[in-house]
């Protein structure tokens, strides 16, 4: 008759090669929900072998399945913990205990969705290299951009471009033959030549726009609602021939809620992506998860429709997008790009000039000067131009995102080495707001993008 004791002890031993043998290798974030699964199912399973296989009693079976559960899960966490904190490669760097020890730490301090602002604090605290996960280090430098991005780089998009899987899109995917395939469709949709085909029709939803604002006047304007409106419905035209007349209607479609909502979800919980591959495995009904497959099946039903009509009146730029659609993966990406991106960068664009009036004074004075029906006429305006870039630079619309995983050989980023197969970011907001980049790098002054070109220190920031 086995002891309990040994029976521990097997357990435990299990834990430390299961950690050391196979979890500490590679990727296991497409394959939490069955690990999950699995270890959910322990306690039951030893508990029928207990009972059923061993002939032991109920309460016996209980109380051993318990204790050899608890330990194999005990020592597989503990063998996890001693290594990262004490063992672990990247142990050199410095940055938060617990979030070396796990990204839950990091998504419980993001839980108010103010990574950015988390970050930055981590910068300040802790440097230019912060180890801000296990297999993660966040890097604070304008060479970042070059490094992760560069046409020399060798890096691999990083476990977060998994989010739709097993839905590939040109963006949302690690393969680069599939992206280099797919963004050929997506930069003949964005060429110069079809972005001026492209004027006419945005004309529309710009005096629905005006129009909108106009029924406002003389109230409080909701800028944030029409913005997104706005770009909802110029995303809905652009990509599916079809306007969802929220700025007409003056008010949230059911799909423009659904976006937010999922979007919602996503801002805490993206520095572990696998807690959302967890939450789409098992709670696809709850809270905000909810609204995330609303959100896919809205997708998908508006794309079968764009593939069912014809563009009548429209021109062929109309088809660009329409196809090079091989999956239902570009459809999402479509509408969280092509909407949930615009929109802040519109509202953070009316902020700063309704905070620095004089600034729209000078846009307004260069509008005046120009054909506004001519699309090539706004690429020549200075000041709009240089507003647009220093606005996006201290609030970019994706205020933390970028992140790569480094080759076998690593990575040198300013003569800092970094061991290959890590996760390595860029936080926009951070590094737009670093003094040794820019001169006066909290203050709005568009006027670096173009007359003062010396208070920008560093061209890589930019």
């Amino acid at each position: 008759m086995r002891s309990l004791l040994g029976d521990a002890i097997v357990a435990s031993t299990s834990g430390v090669l299961i950690h050391h043998v196979l979890f500490i290798n590679g990727e296991w974030h497409l394959q939490a929900p069955t690990i999950l699964t699995c270890h959910v199912l322990l306690f039951p399973a030893i508990l029928s072998l207990e009972v059923l296989g061993g002939g032991k009693e109920f309460h016996q079976g209980c109380l051993r399945s318990l204790v050899i559960s608890i330990t194999y899960i005990t020592s597989l966490l503990l063998s996890i913990a001693i290594y990262r904190i004490g063992f672990h490669r990247l142990g050199k760097f410095p940055g938060p205990r617990l979030a070396a020890l796990s990204k839950l730490w990091h998504v419980w301090a993001c839980r108010d969705s103010r990574g950015h602002i988390v970050l930055g604090d981590w910068h300040k605290r802790y440097g230019t290299f912060v180890r801000t996960g296990p297999s993660e280090i966040t890097i604070f430098h304008a060479a970042a951009f070059e490094a992760m991005d560069g046409p020399k780089n060798h890096n691999q998009r990083s476990d977060w471009y998994d989010l739709l899987c097993p839905r590939i899109s040109s963006i949302l995917t690690r393969d680069k033959k599939v992206h280099e395939t797919r963004r050929k469709t997506w930069d003949l949709a964005l060429s110069k030549s079809a972005l001026n085909k492209y004027f006419e029709r945005i004309n529309i939803h710009v005096q629905e726009l005006d129009c909108a604002i106009a029924e406002s006047i003389p109230g409080a304007i909701f800028i944030n609602d029409l913005m997104y409106w706005f770009a909802f419905d110029s995303m809905g035209d652009f990509g599916f021939n079809q306007s969802f007349e929220t700025l007409k209607n003056i008010e949230w479609s059911e799909a423009a809620l659904y976006l937010r909502s999922a979007i919602g979800l996503l801002e805490p919980f993206s520095p572990a992506i696998w807690l959302p591959r967890i939450a789409f495995a098992f709670m696809p009904g709850v809270w905000r998860v909810r609204h995330w497959f609303q959100m896919l099946e809205f997708a998908d039903d508006t794309m079968k429709i764009r593939m069912s009509v014809q563009c009548a009146g429209r021109g062929r730029h109309g088809f660009y997008l329409h196809q090079g659609f091989r999956s239902y993966g570009d459809t999402a990406t479509l509408i969280v790009a092509g909407s949930d991106t615009t929109a802040p960068s519109l509202i953070i664009l009316l902020y700063y000039l309704a905070r620095y009036p004089q600034h729209a004074n000078i846009v307004r004075g260069e509008l005046i000067d120009i054909d506004v029906s001519d699309a090539t006429a706004f690429a020549s305006l200075p000041h709009l131009n240089a507003t647009i870039n220093e606005s996006m630079r201290l609030l970019p619309a994706i205020l933390t995102f970028s992140s790569r995983v480094t080759p076998p050989e690593g990575l040198v980023v300013e003569g800092q080495y970094t061991v290959g197969y890590t996760k390595i970011c860029a936080p926009r907001y951070t590094i737009g707001r670093l003094e040794s980049a820019y001169e006066q790098p909290h203050s709005l002054i568009p006027e670096r993008w173009y007359s003062q070109p010396h208070l920008i220190k560093d061209r890589l920031a930019s």
